[in-house]
């Protein structure tokens, strides 16, 4: 397991961290793995249904004329609850993206992890991807 270097900062009282964690993964055929970890240590949705739809609703209206693929609660190997969106995308005529995001909530933190594949590297680096969300573990700071 390989955890990341901490460091603080003095923030003032109304301020929240609400990190952000970028991991470059194999670029296959042209195509780099970009997997973005955000973190929420506040939300304000309680259960894990009401968290994945807030943040699927502000994607889908991001992401205009994606076609929702799949859009289903899951169970990881470890136990972990999780929601899982997958949807195509093609913002260019040669171009089509599969964005794939995972949300969990563990230990009252919710987190969104994200990646855009293309269709071989969704069903090779996909599993990767599944394993590394399936390897969060809480740290104590």
């Amino acid at each position: 397991m390989k955890t990341f270097p901490r460091f603080g900062l003095d923030l003032p009282k109304d301020w929240q961290d609400q990190t952000v964690y970028y991991f470059v993964g194999p670029e296959v055929k042209g195509v780099p793995h970009l997997l973005t970890v955000m973190l929420d240590r506040k939300p304000t949705e309680k259960d894990l249904e009401s968290f994945a739809r807030k943040r699927i609703e502000i994607q889908i209206e991001a992401t205009s004329g994606a076609e929702v693929l799949k859009d289903e609660a899951l169970t990881l190997p470890s136990g972990k609850e999780a929601h899982e969106l997958v949807c195509r995308w093609i913002p260019s005529d040669d171009n089509i993206i599969f964005k794939k995001t995972v949300y969990l909530i563990h230990e009252g933190i919710g987190y969104t992890f994200a990646i855009d594949f293309s269709k071989q590297s969704l069903k090779t680096i996909g599993l990767e991807v599944m394993a590394i969300i399936d390897s969060l573990t809480s740290l104590d700071s």
